[in-house]
């Protein structure tokens, strides 16, 4: 992988979910924040929805890739990340992944393309110790025999960045279909699939999936919400973007 012999940071662990998706999209924005404006941390922070949350990326339009009216049918929140990449359905079952890393840590973090890979790629490497023959496909795709079962994406500051996944494995791939319209760009290896056809669940349990991620970055502490996470941003995150519909509606 990408400079995977010249890694340079020392990274704190947050096992951490709030009860809204807007909370837990502001907490990562506030560790990426807080790590670039306040000598913070680098961070490997596990969360997991409690329920089912649209989630669109930063330029992502609602219209064109959700089923708004069956999001409001069923109550299931539409949110908008300030990272790229594709919108997504989260929730239990789907595993969230973010690390909040110095650009300094390793000479790949300095281009969008070689952070996400070697970000994925040291990602995958610890997936593979389980046993599943994980590959990094598209623009930071996890994938096992062709089929998706994570997507990427990356948020840059001026000395740090945050990339964060949602890995699948125990989510109703067939909820996808109800409340997300097929992309409009897709990635080649795709091949036009239905979300049924193309995503998977990786058969991992949540308990060894952290482990083996946990292990490849060998956390050196165990951070906590009261200490780590700065309230202040959280709180004008929450109000100036992820908890604010001018914001989450503005495409």
């Amino acid at each position: 992988m990408s400079g995977s012999t010249d890694w340079r940071v020392d990274v704190g662990w947050l096992d951490l979910t709030l009860p809204t998706v807007e909370e837990n999209l502001a907490v990562d924005e506030a560790l990426l924040v807080a790590a670039d404006e306040r000598n913070g941390k680098a961070v490997l922070r596990f969360w997991e929805q409690p329920g089912s949350a649209v989630v669109l990326g930063a330029s992502r339009r609602i219209d064109a890739d959700v089923q708004v009216e069956r999001c409001v049918a069923d109550g299931v929140p539409i949110a908008r990340r300030s990272s790229g990449g594709g919108s997504v359905l989260i929730g239990p079952g789907a595993l969230n992944v973010t690390l909040v890393l110095p650009i300094a840590a390793n000479p790949a973090l300095a281009t969008v393309d070689g952070a996400q890979s070697s970000v994925l790629e040291r990602i995958a490497a610890g997936i593979r110790v389980g046993g599943a023959a994980v590959e990094v496909c598209g623009s930071g795709d996890l994938t096992v025999g062709g089929r998706k079962f994570a997507g990427s994406a990356q948020r840059r500051l001026k000395n740090w960045i945050l990339v964060h996944a949602s890995i699948l494995y125990d989510l109703p791939i067939h909820r996808i279909d109800r409340y997300l319209r097929l992309p409009g760009r897709q990635p080649t290896y795709r091949r036009g699939r239905s979300h049924e056809d193309f995503l998977m669940n990786l058969p991992i349990s949540r308990t060894i999936l952290c482990d083996l991620i946990r292990s490849t970055w060998s956390p050196s502490s165990l951070l906590t919400a009261t200490s780590d996470v700065p309230q202040d941003l959280l709180e004008s995150l929450l109000a100036e973007k992820f908890a604010n519909r001018s914001w989450i509606e503005r495409l």
